[in-house]
């Protein structure tokens, strides 16, 4: 496990689905901290970037959570792709695809200078993670992705609504702009879900009507 450097979490992680839960939020947070940032080799096995082994018991330990809780909390991060678990008779390796969009990492040693990690791999370099924590392409997809995913989360929480309904506010109000970043809703100045929905619903029960023109009232003259 590294020990030195640190991660960097982005603000999006408080409207994670699984934030809320203690147990699942904090074994994930505990197994992006677990993960390696290079790829290497343990007793002839390759640890890729992104992926650590471990046992589920060391993993109780680790988190003080019991083995249970832990498997648990990792079937639930499983089902919902945010981690990739694979268990041998040997040993469990745990792999975050693309770390999930929530971290920014380097693997800076505290009492290195910036110039001294040209030869570490972190995935930004100094400059990018203190000025530009969106810089790398992959990145930017990542959590564009995964705002994308709370905001259709949060849409469809709505469940007093019709699922047509939802299916079109969402597809509207998720359009991105012309240079991929933003999605439609968020450059809105403010932006109730509930609300709009209502609006919404309230346009589709009454489309603006083609005024007729008023018939002439016939008098004799």
């Amino acid at each position: 496990m590294i020990n030195t450097g640190f991660i960097m979490l982005y603000r999006e992680l408080i409207d994670w689905e699984w934030y809320t839960d203690v147990n699942t939020c904090k074994l994930f947070v505990h197994c992006l901290l677990k993960v390696n940032y290079s790829k290497k080799r343990w007793r002839g096995i390759v640890i890729n970037k992104g992926e650590f082994i471990i046992s589920l018991e060391k993993l109780a330990v680790e988190t003080g959570l019991t083995v249970s809780k832990v498997r648990t909390a990792l079937s639930k991060l499983e089902a919902t792709d945010y981690i990739k678990v694979e268990t041998t008779t040997a040993f469990t390796k745990i792999s975050i695809p693309e770390l999930s969009g929530f971290v920014v990492e380097t693997n800076q040693p505290k009492n290195d200078k910036p110039n001294d990690i040209q030869n570490s791999t972190p995935l930004l370099n100094s400059s990018q993670t203190i000025n530009n924590p969106l810089a790398t392409t992959n990145t930017n997809n990542n959590i564009l992705k995964n705002r994308k995913k709370i905001f259709r989360d949060k849409v469809f929480a709505l469940s007093n609504f019709n699922i047509k309904i939802l299916e079109s506010f969402f597809n509207y109000w998720s359009e991105l702009n012309t240079n991929q970043t933003k999605m439609r809703f968020e450059e809105q100045q403010f932006f109730e879900i509930e609300k709009r929905l209502k609006k919404w619903v309230s346009n589709e029960k009454h489309p603006d009507k083609i005024s007729k023109p008023k018939s002439k009232l016939l008098t004799n003259r």
